[in-house]
């Protein structure tokens, strides 16, 4: 009881669109996610500016031109927010006995123009072309065929490397062009995403934590979801890292057995500075940006 009162105490609701919203805090800008059934584009007091349909949504990207690109299962589709008009769809391969949905939970933007795509169906991680011509294939080991766990975000690195989550396996792998194995660490949950940092190291979301590698594989830095005493945090999924090296985390299965929140952001000393909760309309956001307060994207803070 006393733990509910405290938690209550914390959080400051009010009313948008008749859906209740929470908040303890407040982000620095307007926030793009990938939430049920939906991406969108609130602002910093949760008034959602602009969304589109979709379904399982697991990835978002808002690009330097406005543009939002996302991965939903079905499709990885690119959409002009200002007149709605969808301008690139790429609708992966599914090969007999998987399932239409699985198709691929994760896309990455490229700066020759491309859209790095994860096939989930195939195992394959591909670079499409904005005429959706396949310009680079790489097939990895699935987890097993047909499952729903082979990938889930991948990105392409600096280096021309690309770096693969094996969900269902519970690895992440940095694999060459060619396909060699360069880097590989082993999460313990489910490896959701990771992203490569300017110092070299790794960052790995696993649902339960989130740890930071070094290039041996070691953990240097871990948060895990009972870090915060007070507030139940359930699968951890995306995670955004901010210029002044905070991070903003995305929450799947949000409201699940008491679970509390959908966004939130730390410090690296583990930190809260806010969260959001919105248990009427979004409880799983897996993939989450923060804007400035004009809606455009921040500097980049990975290699």
């Amino acid at each position: 009881m006393r733990k509910m009162i405290a938690v209550l105490v914390l959080m400051a609701a009010t009313v948008v669109s008749g859906e209740q919203l929470m908040f303890k805090g407040k982000p620095s800008g307007r926030i793009l996610a990938s939430g049920s059934r939906r991406v969108f584009m609130m602002d910093a007091d949760g008034k959602v500016l602009w969304e589109h349909p979709g379904a399982n949504m697991t990835d978002c990207w808002m690009q330097q031109n406005g543009h939002v690109v996302f991965a939903d299962g079905l499709a990885v589709t690119e959409v002009d927010p200002k007149t709605g008009k969808v301008v690139f769809i790429y609708k992966p391969s599914i090969p007999d006995g998987a399932k239409e949905k699985d198709g691929s939970f994760s896309c990455q933007p490229l700066k020759n123009g491309n859209i790095l795509v994860a096939e989930n169906s195939t195992s394959r991680i591909l670079e499409v072309t904005r005429q959706g011509k396949i310009a680079f294939e790489l097939k990895v080991e699935p987890f097993k065929k047909g499952s729903h766990h082979n990938l889930r975000i991948a990105r392409k690195l600096a280096n021309g490397n690309y770096l693969v989550c094996h969900s269902g396996a519970h690895i992440v792998r940095e694999y060459t062009p060619r396909g060699k194995i360069v880097f590989k660490v082993e999460t313990g949950n489910v490896a959701f995403s990771a992203l490569r940092l300017k110092n070299g190291n790794t960052l790995v979301s696993s649902i339960d934590h989130i740890t930071e590698f070094d290039s041996a594989g070691k953990s240097v830095w871990s948060f895990a979801n009972t870090d915060i005493a007070g507030l139940e945090i359930r699968a951890m999924c995306g995670v955004n890292v901010l210029p002044n090296g905070n991070l903003m985390v995305g929450v799947y299965s949000a409201y699940k057995d008491g679970g509390q929140v959908g966004i939130f952001e730390i410090t690296r000393n583990k930190k809260l500075v806010w969260y959001y909760a919105n248990p009427k309309a979004d409880k799983n956001m897996m993939s989450v940006q923060l804007l400035d307060a004009n809606g455009r994207a921040l500097p980049d803070t990975l290699r």
